[in-house]
């Protein structure tokens, strides 16, 4: 019986969630596509990492996460109780039934990423299965964010995150779909014990409402 694992979507509200799976699996995303805020939806994908090789990928993608309504939360700041609060709800509602977690930020937007490092801790907190992973993924949504990064651009602290917290750290514009294989690739790869072959994805299409 062919597996199905499971991958939970995470992000701040507008940070490009469902338009990263929508270019990703579809390949039909464009400026002018119209997204309706995501309470959630659920994608099948099939993807392939080598010759005859394909992993049966479902990919949730959640609500965003409101910040207008949670205080300011920073990278090395002692969140609110009430954030915790918040975010501790969602990771529970998940954590239990993950294989791995995307966790998005828009990269001209400091807050986006800083609220992810709070909400991997709930999930840690709340995970069951030991093997659970997350890749972290930058998007950059505008033309501006093709420029080197500072030291203190969300894309630097994530990187240095990344590397802190042993996560795979991925740039993307969901206007390029090409900037979307490597990451959906090493997700799938993940889940399978072989190396793969193939740095070109061929995904088949499906989604569930």
């Amino acid at each position: 019986m062919v597996k199905n694992y499971r991958v939970v979507v995470f992000g701040v509200k507008g940070v490009g969630k469902t338009a990263i799976l929508e270019q990703a699996i579809y390949g039909h995303f464009s400026k002018n596509y119209k997204l309706w805020p995501t309470i959630e939806d659920i994608y099948q994908a099939s993807i392939e990492i080598g010759k005859n090789v394909r992993e049966q990928v479902r990919f949730y993608d959640t609500a965003g996460l409101d910040l207008t309504q949670l205080p300011e939360v920073g990278l090395y700041s002692n969140p609110d109780p009430s954030l915790m609060l918040s975010f501790g709800q969602i990771a529970k509602q998940y954590a239990s039934i993950a294989d791995a977690f995307i966790l998005v930020y828009d990269t001209s937007r400091p807050e986006t990423f800083d609220c992810l490092v709070t909400l991997k801790k709930e999930i840690d907190k709340n995970k069951e299965k030991k093997d659970t992973f997350y890749v972290i993924v930058g998007h950059r949504m505008r033309e501006m964010d093709i420029k080197a990064p500072t030291l203190e651009s969300p894309t630097s602290r994530a990187s240095h995150w990344s590397i802190r917290e042993k996560m795979k750290h991925f740039e993307v514009n969901a206007l390029d779909r090409t900037s979307l294989f490597d990451p959906f690739i090493y997700i799938a790869s993940k889940f399978n014990t072989a190396q793969p072959k193939s740095s070109f994805p061929l995904v088949r299409k499906g989604t569930q409402h």
